[in-house]
């Protein structure tokens, strides 16, 4: 059985803008009552550990801004310490490529792990364990780090926010249980989905995202033509944020849109399918008429500067980011969606990088932490454009925010084709991580596949590439397409009308899948959707073959009748051997 040791506890307060410092203090958490007090220097922090949870509290000595606070505990297993079993949930949908063995969702051994709001770790698979949850609200992301075979286990609050001299904060609490797994899982998952209580939409599922192929209003024309040309049934049409002047400025057309943005919406309406946007809210371009005009309306560096992210839409330049704690920024967000809804008559936005309304910075308000400031731009874009719009929303940790938004965007790098080595390892993490994101699926929000390019129905298409087509349609809700179909070929067209026909099959169903150890490179992933189709999963670059036995099919997924494959033959017997290409996959009707 699993014990956290009383001995060689430390906290760590990570705190600054630039330069980020760290401060460490050791301490003891008594045999009795199980407390400490950790005096890092600027921050007090009185640590409980109780039976069923752990508690921490901070006192203040100075002005500070904290990132955040870490406590350090070792553990102690009687058994080997390779045998040590972690899960453990992911903070977002965007993790190493090509590190399958740290994919989200999986059992593992001996291999370093990190994730969050969730973990259990265990002397063996086959023991009672201990279960480490946050429950809603999460006002502050708890994150976890988990040496095996160190048997150090670090527990994260996610802060970023000032305190001033005196200031105190009670920490959400670390829930703690002891149990298996099969149990202590489901049951967490039912607390986040009781606080969400936003209906689910059951209808809109399949949608096609405008790129940089659409320059002008007869390029849109063009490509709705195409699109229903080759019968490919779409719901809703959303044109990409080349559209704008520049980034940030989304009520400012290009010229080629200009005063055309409301006849845009109505050509996409008139073809059968609900007009929609995609763009980044909270981006702004360096050369965009708001970050000459509204300077003072972007988070900042402790030197005034504004600070800078990543590019978007695979360019190098850096941008900008709204401060969404300015009320004046606010009334701009409500502008904008009002505008879009009303004047433009856009019904559907798939909301790009809204992860950067936490990103780390000076604001006009200081004190408001990492969820606050997710959780208050999500409701206002929520407010303005009211529950019958349809909104996506991209780049947020995994259980934040669940209650607002339509759908969560998976994987939004969903951009490369298989090729190289490491391309295929990419495509096959991927793939990995969109099935071990299934339990979410159609109870907190719906899971939406990232934009799938055209270029992976083609039927030269590598296993890797096919595989990810699979695990799409096994676990996704909602589905969503890029490229000019305009040079489309028909063999093209008929791939996607054939992947839409089986989406639409798993998508009613209920993903299952058979508990494993190792998940990643070592062992192939057997899962099967309640509507009846069970997928074969290979993440190794070497063959593998799997043995299905009849009973512990049954046990496992459900599957009462015998096996059928695609060509229609049917495994009766009690047990068969499956060969599996290395990063391929097999698909079954059963």
């Amino acid at each position: 059985m699993i014990k956290i040791l009383p001995t060689g506890t430390s906290a760590i307060v990570k705190h600054g803008l630039k330069p980020v410092r760290s401060n460490k203090a050791r301490g003891r958490l008594g045999d009795g009552a199980k407390e400490h007090t950790f005096e890092t220097g600027p921050v007090s922090i009185h640590a409980v550990w109780k039976d069923n949870k752990l508690e921490a509290a901070l006192k203040i000595d100075s002005e500070i801004y904290i990132r955040s606070i870490t406590l350090d505990f070792r553990f102690r297993s009687p058994r080997y310490s390779g045998d040590t079993t972690l899960w453990i949930e992911a903070f977002n949908d965007v993790f190493k490529t090509g590190k399958l063995r740290t994919v989200p969702g999986i059992f593992s051994q001996k291999t370093n792990r990190d994730g969050a709001f969730a973990l259990w770790i265990a002397e063996d698979p086959d023991t009672d364990g201990l279960f480490f949850r946050q429950s809603p609200p999460g006002d502050y992301p708890l994150r976890f780090h988990c040496k095996p075979l160190a048997r150090i286990l670090k527990i994260t609050w996610d802060i970023n926010r000032t305190f001033d001299e005196g200031e105190s904060l009670n920490l959400p609490a670390v829930g703690i249980s002891r149990g298996r797994m099969n149990k202590l899982l489901p049951s967490w998952r039912r607390e986040w989905e009781r606080a969400s209580r936003r209906e689910l939409l059951q209808d809109r599922r399949v949608g096609w995202c405008g790129g940089k192929e659409l320059q002008a209003p007869k390029d849109l024309r063009e490509i709705l033509s195409s699109i229903k040309s080759r019968k490919i049934k779409i719901d809703w049409f959303s044109v990409g944020p080349k559209y704008a002047s520049e980034y940030g400025d989304w009520l400012l057309p290009s010229e080629a849109f200009k005063d055309r943005m409301g006849s845009l919406s109505r050509t996409i309406g008139e073809q059968g399918m609900a007009p929609g946007l995609r763009f980044a809210p909270l981006l702004v371009s360096k050369k965009s008429v708001l970050s000459d005009e509204k300077r003072e309306w972007l988070v900042r560096t402790p030197k005034g500067s504004p600070v800078t992210v990543p590019g978007y839409c695979g360019e190098k330049e850096s941008l900008y980011v709204l401060d969404v704690t300015r009320a004046d920024v606010i009334e701009h967000l409500k502008k904008t969606f009002t505008v879009m809804r009303d004047q433009w008559g856009f019904r559907a936005y798939y909301l790009e990088r809204m992860n950067a309304a936490a990103v780390t910075g000076i604001r006009d308000d200081n004190k408001i932490g990492e969820s606050a400031l997710l959780k208050t731009t999500a409701e206002v874009i929520r407010g303005t454009l009211g529950n019958k719009i349809l909104i996506l929303a991209s780049g947020l940790p995994r259980i934040t925010t669940s209650d607002i938004w339509d759908a969560r965007v998976l994987t939004p790098g969903i951009i490369t084709t298989g090729g190289s080595r490491k391309k295929r390892h990419a495509l096959m993490s991927v793939t990995s991580s969109l099935l071990h994101s299934s339990h979410w699926n159609e109870s907190t929000w719906i899971n939406a596949s990232g934009m799938l390019p055209l270029s992976i129905f083609h039927q030269d298409c590598d296993l890797s590439t096919q595989s990810l087509k699979t695990a799409v349609i096994l676990s996704s809700g909602m589905v969503t397409f890029t490229g000019d179909p305009r040079s489309m070929e028909d063999n093209v067209g008929s791939s996607i009308t054939d992947f839409l026909e089986l989406f639409h099959k798993c998508r009613t169903g209920k993903l299952s899948i058979v508990p494993g150890i190792g998940g990643g490179s070592d062992r192939p992933l057997i899962v099967r959707n309640s509507t009846g189709w069970v997928g074969l999963f290979n993440f190794s670059n070497r063959k593998k073959e799997v043995r299905l036995a009849r009973d512990d099919m049954k046990t496992n997924l459900g599957v009462s009748t015998a096996l059928s494959a695609g060509d229609s033959t049917i495994f009766n017997s009690p047990e068969i051997h499956v060969a599996l290409p290395p990063m391929g996959y097999r698909l079954f009707r059963g």
